[in-house]
């Protein structure tokens, strides 16, 4: 519980940004790759960035004293700096949380910055603010088993019950695609039960469909591993999975 209400408290203070998918522009035919750390604050706004513009990016930990991503991406572009971005739809590699999120607005939302991301040291701030909260979680490796196939995760960059899960992950090295469904229809707000059972029918994205169709909710976090056959929607028993399967 004070796990939960600590990710929610970072949410609040990351003014909820990474919640609704807005400004949609053309979508990537191959996904993006991102070179990450959870409890990174920069990362951290590429990835609300991301959940706002509904991509789909596959996911490389790299927390400090990790040994599996961290020198694949100085080896592929020259820094040790973090978040790294690379579009192979375009052949672009780019370093620095601000230029990453006006090129994947530039590219695949309207071609805009929305003005709550034009507020760069505030955002910057606010984010800075949330990852104190969490105390160093989803930010320093964890001994770990490398998965042979990647896992998948349905999830949205605010959604307190998914954080533990994104940290257990980043601690733990293990690549992961990340499939964003951030909410895009008013009743995408209700509570998870009661707008499926209303509105079965309604959704308009696929991600939506293959997520009800394999849970029979749409409700994140959703955690696929292709490498055990084991598919699981409580952030509590993701976490203990993922330590039990994979930590060493």
């Amino acid at each position: 519980m004070l796990s939960l209400a600590r990710a929610t408290i970072a949410s609040t203070l990351s003014m909820w940004r990474g919640t609704a998918t807005t400004q949609l522009g053309e979508r990537p035919q191959k996904r993006l790759h991102l070179y990450d750390i959870e409890g990174c604050p920069y990362c951290k706004l590429v990835r609300e960035a991301m959940t706002e513009l509904d991509l789909d990016v596959v996911i490389y930990p790299c927390p400090k004293g990790g040994v599996r991503f961290r020198n694949s991406a100085i080896k592929i572009g020259g820094q040790e700096q973090f978040p790294y971005l690379i579009d192979p739809n375009r052949a672009v590699s780019l370093y620095e949380s601000n230029d990453i999120i006006q090129y994947l607005f530039r590219y695949y939302g309207k071609g805009d910055i929305p003005k709550r991301w034009q507020r760069r040291y505030s955002n910057a701030l606010s984010s800075i603010a949330s990852s104190v909260v969490r105390f160093g979680a989803g930010m320093y490796h964890r001994p770990s088993k490398s998965p042979a196939m990647m896992l998948e995760l349905y999830s949205f960059e605010s959604n307190p019950f998914v954080k533990p899960v994104r940290e257990r992950l980043c601690e733990l090295e293990i690549p992961y695609i990340l499939h964003n469904v951030g909410r895009n229809q008013v009743f995408d707000y209700l509570i998870p039960v009661v707008r499926d059972r209303i509105f079965s029918f309604n959704s308009n994205r696929e991600k939506n469909r293959t997520l009800a169709n394999n849970s029979g909710v749409i409700m994140t976090p959703y955690l696929v591993d292709p490498n055990t056959g084991v598919e699981l929607s409580d952030s509590e028993s993701i976490c203990n999975y993922l330590i039990q399967q994979y930590a060493v």
